[in-house]
């Protein structure tokens, strides 16, 4: 057990050297020490190895007005190491190659209907969206050093099991163990909520933040939680699913099979299918139900139509309600919505603000902080990237395929 936690704590050192220099670099070894705890010859002989692996590199600046000395600054090498993430939703899979600070050098959004495909047919998609990507941004596979995928559903990622997605069947081998065995590179797959939350904790409105709460609404509805700057997953890492708690007992049907979750108000599907069935009850009029998208819902909503606007609030109200009841217990710093739902504006967050203050514990309600994040096409894939990045911050220095 003592070489084991030997190993353990160097891997916990190493990260956190990298990680401090990716968030305040450059900086100098002596900062680090600080920042992280370390003894500076700790510091010293970790970052002497990174820089022999090309991991980081070392940055001389202008001389001391005190010392007359040049101050040795250690920054990321952006070039150490690519990672792909993917993002699989229900009507496309998004996928993005970053470099070792996360930055896209290429991205790709395939639109498709997975619906309730076999798990061999999404891990072809994959490996075509993959390979296409890494080659955009003029890569190859050889330099790929991780993939990270994140999808809707009960995901346990220390097995990398699947218990329950909404899109596709469960079979013999895992997708994981699929992606990992036609690339031979270390595959890692998550809630998808929980790659958006890492994705905000690293370089997002949840950067140098203990405790916060994401939630996101598209076509389902997330969470992800950090309590005291750790993700939460629970006991069998798939807990933080508030999409599936249950608001309303014997109310609307979810997917998952319950009645009365907050998923079956709030997320894009489930206000699509309200649209519609309020426009064949006649509350209000349609062209075309069958080809009716959530875009255009919103739209005609935004403009003034009673029937949709009344959908939204009610879907507003029920998620104020849910995200009250997880400030009551957590007492975050931040909530942060995000998602492709977030097009929907006051629609549906203006009752959500309303409702959360309405039901939060004043002394509770003043400290927070509650933002509606503007979404871009990538974010979902770089959330998943960052997965495969935090992983490769804490391995071992050889697992890092190099870069020349």
């Amino acid at each position: 057990m003592e070489v084991a936690n030997r190993e353990l704590t160097k891997a916990i050192n190493q990260f956190n050297i990298l990680n401090t220099i990716r968030k305040a670099g450059p900086i100098s070894r002596v900062e680090i020490a600080e920042l992280t705890g370390q003894s500076r010859a700790a510091v010293t002989n970790i970052t002497a190895r990174l820089i022999k692996e090309k991991m980081i590199f070392e940055k001389e600046t202008e001389p001391s007005a005190s010392r007359g000395r040049r101050r040795v600054l250690l920054g990321l090498n952006p070039a150490a190491a690519y990672v792909v993430g993917v993002k699989l939703s229900a009507f496309q899979v998004s996928f993005a190659v970053t470099d070792m600070q996360a930055d896209v050098l290429s991205s790709l959004i395939v639109p498709v209907r997975i619906g309730k495909r076999s798990v061999e047919f999404v891990a072809n998609l994959i490996e075509d969206g993959i390979r296409h990507c890494v080659a955009e941004a003029r890569l190859n596979m050889r330099k790929i050093s991780g993939i990270g995928i994140g999808i809707p559903g009960l995901v346990d990622s220390n097995k990398g099991i699947t218990y329950w997605s909404p899109l596709y069947r469960r079979g013999n081998t895992t997708l994981r163990e699929l992606i990992q065995d036609r690339f031979k590179i270390k595959t890692l797959i998550e809630n998808d909520a929980n790659t958006v939350t890492l994705a905000q904790q690293w370089f997002g409105e949840g950067r140098g933040v203990d405790n916060f709460i994401v939630v996101t609404v598209e076509h389902g509805v997330g969470m992800g939680i950090v309590v005291n700057g750790q993700l939460y997953r629970g006991l069998n890492g798939i807990g933080a699913e508030l999409g599936h708690m249950v608001i309303i007992p014997g109310g609307a049907q979810c997917r998952c099979g319950k009645r009365g979750c907050i998923e079956a108000y709030v997320a894009d599907y489930r206000i699509l299918q309200s649209a519609i069935e309020a426009g064949k009850a006649g509350r209000w009029k349609c062209p075309d139900y069958s080809s009716l998208t959530i875009e255009e819902v919103t739209g005609i909503a935004r403009k003034g139509e009673p029937a949709l606007r009344k959908i939204f609030k009610k879907g507003g109200e029920i998620l104020g309600l849910g995200i009250s009841g997880l400030v009551q217990i957590f007492n975050p710093e931040k909530v942060i919505v995000a998602g492709e739902g977030v097009r929907a504006g006051d629609l549906l967050f203006k009752p959500m603000h309303k409702t959360i203050e309405k039901h939060t514990t004043p002394e509770m309600y003043e400290t927070l902080q509650i933002i509606i994040q503007k979404w871009q096409d990538t974010d979902w894939a770089r959330g998943a990237a960052s997965m495969a990045l935090q992983e490769l911050y804490k391995s071992p220095f050889n697992r890092v395929r190099p870069v020349i």
